[in-house]
């Protein structure tokens, strides 16, 4: 079963200076983030980010966040690709499997950035005993033989 949660989030630091690069500008950028909300913590990034012309651009990044959500702690890496051709824009935040530590060991899921600032995580977590409940018998008594794995 699939949870979300939100957060607010703000760039505490920003470095990186865009350079030409065959004909584009190039930027390599490092920045931290602190998030409050439903997640909490802070993260550090590393992107690099494209400019071609006035119009499109594209960037990739890593961010390793380290967080509290939904009563669990730990760490995990958000992988990030976007692109923007005019008003055709695509992003896609995922999080890097097996990179959850502490409580977020088994963690997957995607995420989004919203408008304003916001953050939101929609996230599974292997062995989640919530998850596990819901169709394992001997933790479910209401479990119909539908739902009850064979022997």
């Amino acid at each position: 079963m699939s949870r979300r949660v939100t957060s607010a989030f703000t760039i505490d630091s920003w470095e990186g200076e865009p350079e030409d690069w065959h004909g584009a500008q190039l930027q390599r950028t490092q920045a931290a983030k602190t998030f409050t909300g439903e997640l909490s913590g802070s993260s550090a990034l590393e992107a690099v980010m494209l400019g071609v012309g006035e119009n499109v651009s594209a960037y990739v990044a890593v961010e390793r966040l380290e967080v509290g959500f939904d009563g669990l702690k730990g760490s995990f890496c958000l992988l990030h690709s976007a692109t923007a051709n005019g008003d055709d824009n695509h992003m896609r935040l995922t999080i890097l499997p097996g990179s959850g530590t502490g409580d977020l060991v088994g963690l997957s899921g995607t995420a989004e950035i919203l408008q304003g600032h916001g953050f939101a995580l929609v996230y599974e977590l292997e062995g989640d005993p919530e998850r596990a409940s819901e169709t394992n018998p001997q933790t479910n008594p209401v479990a119909t033989p539908a739902t009850t794995p064979e022997p």
